[in-house]
């Protein structure tokens, strides 16, 4: 039987969540493996050796995730990145806009509802944090990656069955844009002006973009089906790019730019979009920063 691990590291567990959520279909496939290490599970430590498939969720936040990952990777065949944390740093990767004293300032001192009167900073027996949230692959060699927050369960099925299969995974290399269902202008996607989600009524038909929404669909891997716009909800990335893109964001703000109505009688002057985009960091790079060109803040290590 295939040996199959899998363990969590800078994540919320989400991931084998959607694992779980494969209900009965997920019999098929515990016929053929034996699970041999999963701390969502087992309460066990260590890590077994001779692991056929190694499932890691979550980004490398601190030392004991980088850790974990280099034990994995040097005990498994193949490893793969689980979830969009695992392959691009995730909303975790926010924090790389901040330096660690800051995070730890907030976290521990300065919110509402944190009552600390001695003002301790937790440091005995807690990992050390990193200078930065990674994405697996840069600190271990992955095999595959499974992106999604969560991943579909069919995605996380078909992935699995194909390494059962001795077949090598595929993910989709389309854009969201490509599978959406709502209807396109026949002269292309043109924006007139930006809104905020909140902001008008939202056309039932129409393409969220042309309708002024930040839908990142034409930025983001098709492979969850368009299941926010199909909804009315613009598309916030959360697949990460295709294989096609490098940097997620810059993909998206091309686009814009390219989109963006060009005529006498528009509405807003060019100068003045990047207002209307109140967290540009966030709209863009909300799951994949760690990754990006620019995977931090540039004078982020000057305070």
């Amino acid at each position: 039987m295939v040996k199959i691990a899998t363990t969590w590291l800078g994540c919320c567990s989400g991931c084998h969540i959607s694992l779980l959520d494969l209900h009965e279909d997920l019999l098929g496939i515990l016929e053929q493996v034996e699970l041999i290490h999963s701390p969502v599970l087992m309460d066990v430590k260590e890590i077994p050796d001779d692991i056929d498939v190694a499932l890691i969720e979550g980004g490398v936040r601190n030392e004991e995730n980088l850790h974990i990952a280099k034990e994995m990777r040097k005990k498994a065949k193949v490893v793969i990145a689980f979830g969009t944390c695992a392959v691009y740093g995730g909303i975790p990767g926010m924090g790389n806009l901040y330096s660690n004293e800051e995070l730890l300032e907030k976290a521990y001192k300065t919110t509402i509802t944190t009552k600390n009167d001695e003002g301790i900073i937790p440091s005995e027996e807690v990992p050390a944090l990193t200078s930065r949230v990674t994405p697996l692959s840069q600190v271990i060699d992955v095999d595959y990656i499974l992106p999604g927050c969560p991943p579909k369960p069919e995605l996380i099925a078909s992935v699995l069955t194909a390494l059962l299969e001795g077949k090598e995974p595929e993910l989709s290399n389309k854009n969201m844009c490509e599978v959406c269902p709502r209807e396109k202008s026949s002269e292309g996607v043109v924006v007139g002006e930006l809104k905020r989600n909140y902001e008008g009524e939202i056309d039932p038909k129409k393409c969220l973009l042309e309708q002024g929404y930040v839908c990142m669909g034409v930025a983001t891997r098709a492979s969850c089906g368009a299941l926010c716009p199909s909804a009315g909800v613009p598309c916030t990335g959360c697949y990460g790019p295709t294989d096609k893109v490098v940097d997620q964001g810059a993909k998206m703000i091309s686009a814009l730019a390219s989109d963006y109505k060009v005529d006498d009688d528009k509405e807003m002057n060019p100068k003045e979009l990047p207002n209307k985009i109140i967290d540009k960091v966030g709209s863009f790079y909300k799951f994949t920063l760690p990754s990006a060109l620019i995977p931090v803040k540039n004078d982020r290590n000057k305070k």
